[in-house]
């Protein structure tokens, strides 16, 4: 059984109700509050090592970055958080808004170059006088399938 980390409603592995047999399948994405952070930037190829499983590297275009720098001004919801030890909420909100915006404008300048992947991406997030920083580099490189090996088992 599945459950949704938001409550204790239970979802089985069919996708069906138990107490509903027509109900239709549960759609998981459905069940996840809009407002909870969630990744919306641009789909390029990209990975953290230096290659794509599947790809060769046609041509490598350059390096590539993104950068943004997001006010630190809930201090409130901060402090109240230190004291209780739980998770500053507009914090993480800020902080996936402010990886995507970055993310978004290296895909933007991979684009601009010509390439279709970024490979080696790195990410940094620093804060500095009252101010966080999320800064992504990557090598923009033109990537091909490869072609795959015929299997010998397969019928003909």
């Amino acid at each position: 059984m599945l459950t949704n980390r938001r409550s204790t409603m239970m979802i089985p592995p069919n996708g069906r109700s138990a107490t509903h047999q027509s109900a239709p399948l549960l759609n998981l994405g459905s069940l996840k509050p809009e407002n909870e952070p969630h990744c919306a930037s641009p789909s390029i190829l990209t990975s953290t090592t230096p290659s794509l499983p599947g790809y060769r590297v046609a041509r490598v275009v350059g390096a590539v970055y993104g950068s943004t720098a997001y006010a630190l001004k809930d201090t409130k919801s901060l402090i109240k958080s230190l004291v209780t030890g739980s998770e500053v909420k507009s914090l993480t909100h800020m902080m996936y808004n402010a990886r995507d915006q970055a993310v978004e404008r290296l895909t933007r300048d991979c684009v601009a170059r010509g390439a279709n992947a970024v490979v080696a991406v790195t990410f940094e997030e620093k804060e500095l006088l009252g101010f966080v920083q999320v800064s992504v580099s990557g090598t923009a490189v033109y990537v091909e399938r490869e072609k795959q090996a015929e299997n010998p088992f397969s019928p003909e």
